[in-house]
C-alpha cells in the first residue's frame, strides 16, 4: 500500500501529487468471437450474401468467408483491419459516395454502420474458416452432443473430497483446504492475516461498497470476542446498504440501463422498478433459484404478484432498434438479445453463436438455438402500440382507474405544448419555402458564382447581397453538382460551363415565372390539381416543389430558422421537454408476458427470418438435458416457467457453478474461472476446478443462499490474508496473476466505490434508497431538438441510483471502467489512465466534497492535530503516523508562506488550506486501493 507522503506530493496550491500507482498489469485479452457472431455476421447474411456469398461474387468480392474479406473484389480489399476511415466496405455503407453505394437497394441503420466501424477499428476479428461460409463448401468443426457432455462445465456436479493439507491449523473451511491444496504442491505459502483495521476496511467496501466509520473502526478493535469477525459480517450482510452494494453487481451481469441506446435513445422510465426489486432480493436473501425463476418467468409463476412481474424486466432491459421497420426482424433481433443474455448471464455460453449456424466452438446446435428462440417466440416483448415508427416495449400495468383518468389529462397536455412547436414549425418553414422559391433564380445564379467546396464563409458573403439563405444555397450546389446529366439541370450546367450568366438568370426566372402562373392557373380550375400540363413548365414546378430538391430547407432548425425563430422555437421545446420531464408516469413495469404460443420454429438459415428451413419444437439445448429428462411443454404457455425451472435445478450442470465464480469473483477481483461469462471451450479453465464443484454443491444444498456462501467465503483465511507476502517475488514468479490465492489481491475501488466513498467521508452522502432516479418521462427522448442529454448527476443518492444513459455515461462512470450497459459483464476491468487523475483533481464532485470535509473535520475540533487525525480515520480508517501528521500540520499552516503572497504573515491556517489538504487526501492511492 502506497502511504501518504506530503514531501513528494505538493506541487503548491492548486495541483496534488498523486498518481495511481500501476496495480496489476492489464489481463492480456483471449481472441473471443462472440462480438463478430452476435453483430456483423447476421448483418452480412442479411444485407450482403444475396450478391457476395458462395457463387454470387458480385463485383468479385465475396464476403462470406474471412478470406474473402480480405482480398476483396475487382475494387481492392473491402476492409482495412483497424482502419474503417480506409475501408471500402465503410464507404460504401456511409453512402457518402455517389458511386460506391452498398447495399444498393436500401442503405444501413446507423446503428449497422457503427457496428461495422467498430468491428474493423478493433482489427475485425473474424471466426469464419476461409472456405467453410460458402454453399457446399467444408461444414464448421465444432464440438459434438457427445463429446459436449464430457466437457469440464457439462459434467453434474460432484462433491469432491475436501483434501488434506499439511497446514492443518490454517484451515477454517473447506475452501480453504482446496487452495492451500495447490500451494502446496507448488512449494508457496499463504501469506499472513491481515490485521484488523484491514478486514474492517476491506470487508466494508466489499459487502456495503463504503468506508468503515471511525466508530465503526474502534468498536471492532475493541471487541477481543473470538465472535468478532463474524459478528461484522453478519452486521454488514443485514445493512440495506449490501442490497445496494450486490444488486449493482448483479445489474453488470443484467445489461441494466435507464434509456434505450442504438436509434432510438427513449427513456427507460420504469426500468427503476427491476432496479429496486434486484436490491430487494439480495437484501431478503432471495434463494438464487426463485430469483432466477422470477427473472425468466415471473408472470407465469403460480402467485405471480407485481414484484414477480417486475422481475421480468430482466428479459426487456436489452437494448433494441425501436424503429426498425421490419417487425418480424426486430422480434427476432430481440429473441436473440434475450438468448446471448440468458446464456451469458445463467450458462456462461455464448448462445447467440448458433443464430447463423452451429456453434463453432461449443456443443451448441442452431436447432436447440431455435428451440429456446420458439419459447420467446411465444412470448411478447412488444405492445402493439407504435410512436409513428417506433415500436412500443411490453408494459405490466399496476395503475389505478384514478391514476390513469390523471394521466391521460397529462397526456393531453403534452400533446397541446407539441402541438404549438410542430406550429411553430411548420409556419416557419413555409414562409422560408415561400421566400426561396421567389428567389429560385437568385439561387442558381449564385450557386454558380462558388466551388462545390466553398467554405461556408465565402457562401454566406455571395448570399447575403440577395437576401438568400446560406444553407439553402449550399445545398442548391451540392444538389446541382449531382445533377449534371439532368434535362431540367443540364441547362445550368450549360451556362455555368459557357460563364454566361446573364443568359442563366433571364432562363430561369423566365422558366420560374411562367411555371407559376402556370401552376397558379391550374389552381384556379381545379384546387386538387397537382401538376401542369405543359412538360416543359412541369419540370420547372416540380423542381420548384421538391421539398428534397435544390431548394430543400436544412433538416435541423438551428440550420433554417433565424435568430427570433429560434429563440421562440428553443424557448417552447425547453418547456415542452421540462413539462414532459417533471410529468409522472402510471404505475407500470417493462417486462415480458405471454403471446401467441407458437409449438414449433423453423430454422432461421443463416440466421435470416426471410430464409426458413426446418421447423424445430421448443426445447432446451440437448447437452445439458439429463437423461430421460422430461422436457415436454404446456401447449397453452409460452415454456418460460418450465426452462426457468429447467435452469434452476439442482442438476443442471452450470447454473450453480455460473454464479458461485461470480461471487467469488466479486470477492476477490479475479474469478475460479476469469471468463464469467463464458464456460465454453474459447473460455478459461478453472484454477480450482474441484473447489468450483464444491462451492457450487454447498451453495445448492444450502437452500440457493447467497448470504451463506459469503458467509463461507468470507469466514476463510483465503479471504482474510494480507495483501502482502514475505516471499512476494517467488511466488509472484510462480504464479503473477494470484489465481492460485496465495496472498489477497490488491484491488483499486471502482467507479460507484469511488463517488459513494468522496460523498460518505465529506458527510454529503444522501442514504435515501429506491425510486426513479432518470430526470425522464417513460419513453421520453434521451435528445431532444438540441441534440443534448438533460441527465443530471448532482444527486448526492448513492451511486447505483444515478441514471445509466446508453451512448453517454456519466464521466466519472466512464473513466473508471464502468462496463458498457449493452452487454452482460460479470467482471470489470481497471484500468490506470492520466485521465482518471485530471478528473479526480478538476472534477466539481471531488471540490465540493473537498470543502464539505474540510469542514466537517473543522467542526469535530478546534485543535489541528485532533482534526488531521480524524481525518485520516475516515478517509482511510487508520490514524496518521508522527511523519504524515508532521507533513499535513506543515502544509495546513504553511502552505500562504511557501506561494509568496507578498508580505511575511504569521504561520496560520485557512479554509483554502484545509480543502486543498482534504482534497489530497481523496485522490491519492491509499482512499482508492483496499488491500
Amino acid at each position: 500500500m502506497v502511504t501518504l507522503n506530503y514531501m513528494n506530493t505538493w506541487p503548491l496550491k492548486c495541483t496534488f501529487a498523486w498518481l495511481f500507482v500501476s496495480a496489476a498489469t492489464q489481463e492480456s485479452c483471449k481472441a473471443d468471437f462472440d462480438d463478430f457472431e452476435k453483430s456483423i455476421r447476421p448483418l452480412l447474411v442479411m444485407h450482403c450474401y444475396e450478391c457476395h456469398s458462395g457463387s454470387e461474387a458480385n463485383g468479385g468480392l465475396l464476403l462470406d468467408t474471412r478470406d474473402g474479406v480480405l482480398k476483396g473484389g475487382e475494387s481492392g480489399a473491402a476492409i482495412v483491419a483497424g482502419d474503417p476511415e480506409r475501408s471500402l466496405l465503410v464507404q460504401a455503407v456511409r453512402y457518402t459516395d455517389p458511386d460506391l453505394q452498398m447495399p444498393p437497394k436500401s442503405r444501413l441503420t446507423s446503428v449497422e454502420v457503427n457496428a461495422l466501424e467498430k468491428w474493423i477499428a478493433s482489427g475485425a476479428p473474424d471466426p469464419r474458416m476461409n472456405t467453410g461460409g460458402s454453399v457446399g463448401g467444408p461444414k464448421p468443426i465444432g464440438m459434438s452432443i457427445e463429446e459436449g457432455r464430457q466437457f469440464w462445465s457439462m459434467l453434474p456436479t460432484a462433491m469432491p473430497t475436501i483434501p488434506l493439507v499439511q497446514n492443518q491449523s490454517w484451515v477454517q473451511t473447506p475452501v480453504d483446504a482446496f487452495v492451500l491444496a495447490k500451494l502446496e504442491a507448488i512449494g508457496i505459502r499463504p501469506a499472513p492475516a491481515a490485521d484488523k483495521r484491514t478486514l474492517i476496511r476491506r470487508l466494508t467496501y466489499d459487502l456495503i461498497g463504503m468506508p468503515p466509520t471511525p466508530h465503526e473502526v474502534s468498536a471492532f478493535l475493541a471487541d477481543d470476542s473470538p465472535n468478532a469477525y463474524d459478528n461484522l459480517v453478519d452486521r454488514l450482510l443485514s445493512s440495506p446498504a449490501y442490497g445496494v452494494r450486490w444488486g449493482r453487481h448483479w445489474l453488470d451481469v443484467v445489461r441494466y440501463a435507464d434509456s434505450n441506446g442504438l436509434d432510438e435513445n427513449l427513456a427507460y422510465g420504469n426500468a427503476w422498478r427491476y432496479r429496486d426489486y434486484v436490491v430487494g432480493a439480495f437484501n431478503q436473501d432471495m434463494p438464487f433459484d426463485r430469483f432466477l425463476i422470477e427473472q425468466v418467468a415471473g408472470d407465469l409463476v403460480s402467485v405471480a404478484d407485481q414484484s414477480t412481474k417486475t422481475a421480468t424486466g430482466f428479459l426487456a432491459l436489452g437494448a433494441k432498434i425501436l424503429a426498425e421497420r421490419d417487425r418480424d426482424k426486430l422480434e427476432m433481433d430481440t429473441i436473440d438479445e434475450q438468448l446471448d443474455t440468458i446464456g451469458k448471464v445463467f450458462f456462461g455460453m455464448t448462445f447467440g453463436c448458433a443464430r447463423c449456424h452451429d456453434h463453432k466452438f461449443d456443443p451448441i446446435k442452431q436447432s436447440d438455438y431455435y428451440s429456446l428462440a420458439a419459447i420467446f417466440k411465444s412470448s411478447k416483448t412488444f405492445d402493439r402500440t407504435e410512436m409513428g415508427a417506433i415500436k412500443y416495449w411490453h408494459e405490466h400495468s399496476f395503475a389505478t382507474e384514478e391514476e390513469l383518468a390523471t394521466i391521460k389529462e397529462i397526456e393531453k397536455s403534452i400533446a397541446k405544448k407539441k402541438s404549438a412547436i410542430a406550429t411553430l414549425k411548420n409556419k416557419a418553414i413555409a414562409k422560408i419555402q415561400n421566400d426561396a422559391r421567389s428567389k429560385a433564380a437568385d439561387y442558381l445564379l449564385a450557386a454558380a458564382k462558388f466551388d462545390i467546396d466553398a467554405p461556408l464563409n465565402v457562401i454566406e458573403e455571395i448570399a447575403r447581397p440577395h437576401g438568400l439563405h446560406p444553407y439553402i444555397l449550399h445545398h442548391c450546389r451540392r444538389h446541382l453538382a449531382n445533377r449534371r446529366d439532368d434535362l431540367f439541370f443540364g441547362r445550368w450546367h450549360t451556362f455555368a460551363a459557357d460563364n454566361d450568366l446573364v443568359g442563366m438568370e433571364t432562363h430561369f426566372r423566365l422558366l420560374f415565372a411562367e411555371a407559376t402562373a402556370a401552376f397558379d392557373a391550374a389552381r384556379k380550375t381545379d384546387p386538387k390539381a397537382i401538376a401542369i400540363d405543359d412538360p416543359r413548365l412541369e419540370e420547372a414546378r416540380a423542381a420548384l416543389h421538391d421539398a428534397s430538391g435544390f431548394l430543400a430547407i436544412p433538416a435541423q432548425p438551428q440550420f433554417a430558422f433565424d435568430a427570433e425563430t429560434i429563440a421562440e422555437y428553443n424557448q417552447l421545446c425547453e418547456e415542452s421537454r421540462v413539462f414532459e420531464s417533471n410529468a409522472p408516469d402510471a404505475s407500470s413495469a417493462m417486462g415480458v408476458t405471454d403471446g401467441t404460443v407458437v409449438l414449433e420454429l423453423p430454422i432461421h438459415i443463416r440466421g435470416s427470418h426471410r430464409n426458413l428451413g426446418t421447423n424445430v419444437p421448443r426445447g432446451f439445448p440437448k447437452v445439458m438435458l439429463a437423461e430421460n429428462a422430461n422436457t415436454e411443454l404446456p401447449a397453452e404457455q409460452s415454456g418460460r416457467l418450465e426452462l426457468a425451472q429447467w435452469m434452476a435445478s439442482k442438476q443442471h450442470p452450470l447454473t450453480a457453478r455460473v454464479f458461485v465464480n461470480r461471487i467469488w469473483n466479486w470477492h476477490f477481483g479475479i474469478g475460479l474461472v476469469t471468463s464469467t461469462e463464458n464456460f465454453g471451450s474459447l473460455g478459461d479453465r478453472p484454477s480450482h476446478a474441484e473447489l468450483l464443484d464444491w462451492l457450487a454443491n454447498y451453495f445448492t444444498e444450502s437452500g440457493w443462499s447467497t448470504k451463506a456462501l459469503h458467509r463461507l467465503i468470507l469466514s476463510s483465511s483465503t479471504y482474510q490474508m494480507a495483501s502482502s507476502h514475505a516471499d512476494d517475488a517467488a511466488a509472484t514468479l510462480a504464479d503473477p496473476e494470484i489465481r492460485l490465492r496465495w496472498k489477497f489481491p490488491l484491488q483499486r475501488l471502482d467507479a460507484e466505490q469511488i463517488r459513494d466513498a468522496v460523498l460518505a467521508v465529506s458527510g454529503r452522502l444522501d442514504s435515501w434508497m429506491g425510486g426513479k432516479s432518470i430526470p425522464l418521462r417513460n419513453r421520453q427522448f434521451v435528445f431532444d431538438h438540441t441534440s443534448i442529454d438533460h441527465t443530471q448527476y448532482n444527486s448526492l443518492r448513492r451511486s447505483i441510483y444515478l441514471p445509466i444513459i446508453r451512448n453517454n455515461l456519466y464521466t466519472l462512470f466512464e473513466q473508471f471502467d464502468f462496463p458498457d450497459p449493452t452487454t452482460p459483464t460479470g467482471h470489470r476491468n481497471a484500468t490506470v489512465v492520466a485521465p482518471q487523475s485530471l478528473l479526480m483533481m478538476n472534477s466539481e464532485l471531488i471540490m465540493d466534497s473537498a470543502d464539505a470535509f474540510a469542514q466537517r473535520i473543522r467542526d469535530h475540533s478546534i485543535d489541528d492535530q485532533t482534526r488531521i487525525r480524524f481525518a485520516f480515520e475516515l478517509a482511510f480508517g487508520r490514524p496518521p503516523t508522527e511523519s504524515e501528521m508532521a507533513l499535513a500540520m506543515a502544509f495546513i499552516l504553511d502552505l500562504d508562506s511557501v506561494e509568496g503572497s507578498g508580505d511575511p504573515s504569521p504561520l496560520q491556517s485557512t479554509d483554502l488550506n484545509w480543502s486543498l489538504w482534504c482534497q489530497s487526501l481523496l485522490v491519492c492511492n491509499e482512499f482508492l486501493y483496499v488491500k
